[in-house]
């Protein structure tokens, strides 16, 4: 992947706009999770819902804790499968953005397993939204074809492998609650955490 393209679309997402990139799983609709404007304008191009929360591309575990409450199990969870195709849910902490989240008191944090993803982290040091950069309701868009128009940049990586969208979980409570089965599942092994 081109590293000029790369470093302009780091460059879109730090002064509020929106760009569209590969992830591991589909095209996301990237903007500064920080960015209240940023979120509306990705919420206004994929005419989603204000009542469903968007999920955020995080660098690493440290960001990932300045966002979110973790417990042991989320934290065992986390170094296990990321970069991967899955989605934590947790308790967010002050400051996230309302909008964001849809107004409730999590926020899903992700790692794609996917180079562009890892480069704009590294390039931003923000959280970015990974939601899939369609219009809500319609296929998910695994080619640029099946992209919705508006973005500021469109990083166009070619057809995608159609795979599933990432596993959602929900480890709030310390338990495992499946929210949106995956490419992950997991085993009775991953409920037991060191020390406990």
């Amino acid at each position: 992947m081109d590293s000029s393209l790369l470093k302009k679309a780091a460059d879109i997402i730090c002064s509020g706009g929106v760009i569209v990139y590969p992830t591991d799983t589909a095209y996301g609709l990237g903007a500064d999770a920080g960015n209240v404007d940023a979120v509306q304008k990705v919420f206004d191009l994929k005419g989603r819902d204000l009542t469903k929360p968007i999920h955020v591309v995080v660098e690493n575990l440290a960001m990932a804790r300045k966002l979110v409450e973790f417990n042991p199990l989320a934290e065992k969870i986390f170094k296990k499968y990321l970069p991967g195709p899955l989605t934590i849910v947790l308790p967010k902490k002050p400051g996230v953005s309302d909008l964001l989240t849809a107004g409730l008191p999590t926020l899903g944090i992700r790692i794609p397993d996917n180079t562009v993803c890892r480069e704009l982290s590294r390039l931003t040091h923000l959280p970015f939204t990974t939601t899939s950069a369609n219009l809500s309701g319609q296929k998910t868009p695994y080619q640029i074809s099946d992209v919705i128009p508006g973005a500021d940049l469109v990083i166009d990586a070619g057809q995608l492998p159609e795979v599933l969208p990432s596993t959602v979980i929900d480890l709030t409570k310390g338990k495992i609650n499946i929210l949106r089965r995956g490419p992950i599942s997991f085993s009775e092994d991953d409920l037991v955490v060191e020390g406990e």
